[in-house]
């Protein structure tokens, strides 16, 4: 599992978004499921949100803005994107897809410790995320501007009184239009738990005494980035592979010290891989993605791009890419990739 700061799919069709479900599943003994109440009769007004409830330590980087329970285990978060963010800018015209991801990935923690009680020094790690995103709807503005993000928690599992994990399933608009649709399973871990899994790789000093230097990066317009300091491929020596840069001094994807690469670096990796073998400028359109173990920094992990043959019907110029990383000789992350030409993105998603 990655720390959240993780990801993977559940299947390529939209998610169901209207009202609010909980279901039983079975996760042994120990584990019980349940579906949090409703805090009071009616909707409360929104409550503003702080950098530390979304795990940022520059407030500049909080992207949420404020949240409010519609009911059993489901949230309205109101967001507001900067007109440039410093790393999820955008290009060609087009806001950033994975800012939206960030969005989301803030909403993890955010609804963990405002709306079920989760304590502060929990982990939340991801284990799956499938997103899919109105290129065209994206098109960048001059103006900051602002989303909603309509999350409905299902599948909503504790052991004991404590939160360990669920599904988030989330509708993110602009303007009242569906931008896109995001499907997240995370595991919430104790100070313990995360001691026990992670081991002596848990030290945080130590992780950051043993990282590898990150690689000489690929050029930045071959990976659709502007300035070297964003790349997080370096060339391995084989067409279709590459090294994994952990910069940890980067001061988006490292906010704040972490033992691990987080998932947001490793969706951009997957990102960057699959437009490294685009033959023209493309933008992501879809994502699915699965995170089997945490990325170390003490070793070199590699990144592994191969292209899908397209399916009967697939638009022109749509391509899938299946990205692996593997690290100490096993897979860690995988993600089936979607782009499109940007043009063709834009036209397609009118």
């Amino acid at each position: 599992m990655l720390n959240m700061e993780r990801a993977g799919a559940s299947g390529s069709t939209d998610p169901p978004l209207s009202g609010s479900t909980s279901f039983l599943t079975s996760r042994g003994d120990s584990m019980l499921t349940s579906t949090l109440p409703t805090r009071g009769a009616s909707h409360p007004q929104s409550r503003p949100v702080s950098a530390a409830e979304v795990h940022k330590t520059d407030a500049n980087e909080r992207l949420l803005t404020s949240w409010r329970p519609l009911g059993a285990d489901r949230f309205a978060i109101a967001a507001r994107w900067p007109s440039h963010h410093r790393f999820y800018g955008g290009a060609y015209g087009s806001r950033d897809p994975l800012l939206l991801i960030e969005c989301v990935r803030q909403a993890i923690p955010l609804l963990c410790h405002a709306a079920y009680d989760v304590p502060f020094g929990f982990r939340q790690a991801w284990e799956d995320l499938y997103f899919q995103c109105d290129a065209s709807a994206l098109s960048a503005v001059a103006d900051p501007f602002s989303t909603e993000l309509d999350v409905v928690c299902t599948d909503v599992v504790r052991r004991g009184t404590r939160l360990a994990g669920m599904t988030m399933t989330v509708r993110a608009s602009l303007g009242g239009v569906t931008t896109a649709r995001v499907r997240t399973r995370f595991s919430n871990q104790s100070p313990a738990v995360y001691q026990r899994l992670r081991g002596p790789y848990a030290d945080m000093a130590a992780a950051h005494a043993r990282a590898l230097p990150p690689g000489t990066p690929v050029p930045p317009r071959l990976v659709g980035r502007e300035h070297t300091e964003d790349v997080v491929l370096s060339p391995a020596g084989t067409p279709g592979q590459w090294h994994l840069r952990s910069d940890l001094g980067h001061p988006g994807l490292f906010d704040h010290p972490v033992d691990h690469a987080p998932g947001m670096l490793l969706l951009e990796a997957a990102r960057q891989a699959a437009l490294a073998l685009s033959p023209r400028p493309a933008t992501v359109v879809a994502m699915k993605t699965a995170f089997t173990r945490y990325a170390e920094f003490d070793t070199p992990c590699l990144v592994s791009a191969t292209p899908v043959l397209p399916a009967p019907g697939t638009p022109e110029g749509t391509r899938d890419t299946l990205v692996e990383l593997r690290q100490n000789g096993g897979p860690i992350f995988t993600a089936e990739v979607t782009t499109r030409p940007v043009r063709s993105a834009c036209r397609a998603a009118a």
